[in-house]
């Protein structure tokens, strides 16, 4: 050991003795003297020779016994995080190795050109001042787009402040991720009674994920047999968010997506990891299921797996690399997930019950009218198809389809005028009329049973109450006083609403008037005891045009609604068809 010392010390004594400056210094200035104290310049200058080699030797001792502080020294250099000095008023002063590169590059003079804090703008003047900066404060880079935790060291004498900073980017942004998946959680959570949120919930887990760096994520449900069911998600032409088709991968098959519930804890993996790094070892050890490999439509370099209750992810991969900051936002994400599908199925539970309520509403309308159980479902599907090309609302389409055929349930109320073997008298086509009034009654008082009504009841009280009205104002029943407010549904009596205006125009919603030409439309072709249905073009020309009151389909249903029912005709026709065959 002391003979590796003194062998050190000789080493930093002979690069001492190399350094030629030290002559050239030592005989200029011994020369020099010589010159200007003698004029004679053949005085020896060995005696300016000797002092320099004494000093050569302490500083050779000096630089012995701090060797390994030099070394120490050349750290800020070689940081990938910047350190610098500064002057108190933000001017760099000094910068090396990689932190000058960076300064350089980006023409920075001042710390003010290279951070910025967001949320505490007073961080930076902090910095300057030399006072510590609080431990928690993150400040950002613009230029480079990270973000740094900051430490500073000065004292109250000297003019500058030593600053060197942490770069906390990937903390950051995995923070920021974790947050963003505890919101949609807790909005998952919030929203159960809220369909479009929940409906499209999958597809916003699924660019949070993405937005993580993750090429492809598949989300998947155990079932009973015990494989997984789901779907994979990527962009695709820019922000475009692609789905698969379902996917349903069987437990033998030994996908990646089962290794968590084997294990029981995330799995992580990336194909430098193989143990022999042989061609086709990952593919052998994370078999990808051939349904979404084909989806993934690239080699898979990397994934991570994990899952909670019946819920598993598994997200592929991850640029440039895995860390482990992306595991921990995977085990949030499958948690959001879960709370996610869990209300889906809450959703969907609902959904039913609606549904069933509504068209057990609309069965008990079908006792007290000719109508057949056809008609429900294919005014649902009419309305829901022509509601989609007005509209660029899907969930609100999808409402509107589910509770159309709700737009008679009035009828339940004058089952006697419903099955009158003859024509109507005047008072009795008055009070046949009231049925719009009686069905949103009906509906009023299913709203008022729940604390929180759901919108379609809601939306099927306005196409029941609606549903005869006409663009042009000559539809019935009446519903606005003179100041064109609405009144309230209180009276049963006929003789309240022929006293008011009907609504016209954009004062009818757009789900009556729409609901209105299906049902017009199906009561066309529809075989009625009093009459033959009509064939598709007959019912179309009676639509366009009504040879009983000479009102154009435009002056009746609108413009906007006409026009589209025009352009889907057709598929009208194929709807009826099917519903015949199904019948049949």
């Amino acid at each position: 050991m002391k003979g590796s010392s003194l062998g050190e010390v000789f080493r930093l004594y002979l690069q001492e003795m190399r350094r030629p400056a030290h002559y050239i210094v030592a005989l200029g200035v011994g020369s020099l003297l010589t010159l200007i104290a003698r004029l004679d310049l053949s005085l020896p200058i060995a005696p300016f020779i000797v002092p320099f080699l004494v000093s050569s030797v302490g500083r050779t001792v000096a630089r012995a016994a701090n060797r390994k502080n030099e070394q120490l020294l050349e750290l800020p250099a070689q940081r990938a995080s910047p350190g610098f000095v500064i002057c108190r008023d933000g001017r760099i002063e000094a910068a090396a190795g990689k932190t000058a590169e960076l300064f350089e590059r980006l023409a920075v003079k001042r710390i003010h050109d290279f951070l910025v804090c967001p949320e505490q703008p007073d961080v930076i003047d902090t910095i300057c001042s030399g006072t510590p900066v609080d431990p928690a404060a993150e400040v950002y880079a613009p230029a480079e787009k990270r973000w740094y935790r900051v430490f500073t060291h000065s004292s109250p004498r000297q003019p500058s402040v030593l600053v060197w900073l942490e770069d906390v980017t990937e903390e950051h942004e995995g923070r920021e991720r974790r947050h963003m998946l505890r919101a949609f959680q807790i909005d998952a959570l919030e929203s159960a009674s809220n369909d479009p949120v929940v409906q499209q919930g999958d597809e916003r887990l699924a660019r949070l994920i993405l937005g993580g760096g993750f090429s492809a994520v598949l989300f998947a449900q155990l079932d009973a047999d015990g494989a997984l069911v789901g779907s994979a998600f990527k962009e695709s032409d820019g922000d475009t968010l692609e789905r698969s088709a379902p996917i349903r991968i069987c437990p033998d098959s030994h996908a990646p997506i089962f290794r968590s519930r084997t294990e029981n804890r995330a799995i992580a993996a990336s194909r430098r990891q193989g143990r022999s790094g042989a061609a086709g070892e990952f593919e052998l050890e994370f078999p990808v299921a051939a349904e979404v490999q084909e989806f993934l439509n690239q080699r898979v370099d990397n994934l991570v797996n994990y899952h909670a209750g019946p819920t598993s992810i598994v997200a592929f991969n991850k640029r440039p690399s895995l860390t482990r900051s992306d595991i921990t936002f995977l085990e949030a994400a499958v948690d959001a997930a879960h709370s996610l599908f869990a209300a889906i199925d809450v959703a969907r539970d609902r959904d039913l019950r609606f549904i069933q309520a509504i068209h057990g509403l609309c069965a008990s309308a079908e006792f007290s009218d000719e109508i057949t159980g056809s008609h429900i479902w294919r005014v649902n599907a009419y309305s829901e198809l022509l509601a989609r090309s007005l509209c660029s609302d899907g969930p609100l389409c999808r409402d509107i389809g589910q509770v159309a055929a709700a737009h008679d349930i009035g009828k339940v109320a004058m089952p006697e005028l419903v099955h009158a073997p003859r024509a109507l008298s005047r008072s009795e086509w008055a009070r046949m009329q009231l049925h719009t009034v009686f069905g949103a009654q009906i509906l009023d008082r299913m709203i008022q049973l729940g604390e929180n009504a759901d919108p379609r009841l809601t939306m099927a009280r306005e196409i029941a109450l609606n549903h005869h009205q006409r663009w042009d104002g000559k539809g019935y029943p009446g519903l606005l006083d003179s100041a064109g407010r609405h009144v309230a549904l209180e009276s049963r009596d006929a003789g309240t609403y022929t006293a008011l205006r009907p609504p016209k125009g954009t004062e009818i919603p757009l789900a009556a008037r729409v609901v209105s030409v299906c049902d017009a439309y199906d009561a066309l072709r529809s075989q009625r005891p009093y009459k033959a249905g009509f064939d598709h073009e007959t019912a179309v020309a009676l639509i366009g045009h009504d040879d009983r009151t000479d009102a154009s389909g435009a002056d009746r249903f609108g413009p906007d609604v006409f026009e589209a029912f025009m352009d889907l005709r057709e598929r009208f026709a194929e709807i009826f068809a099917d519903s015949n065959e199904k019948a049949s």
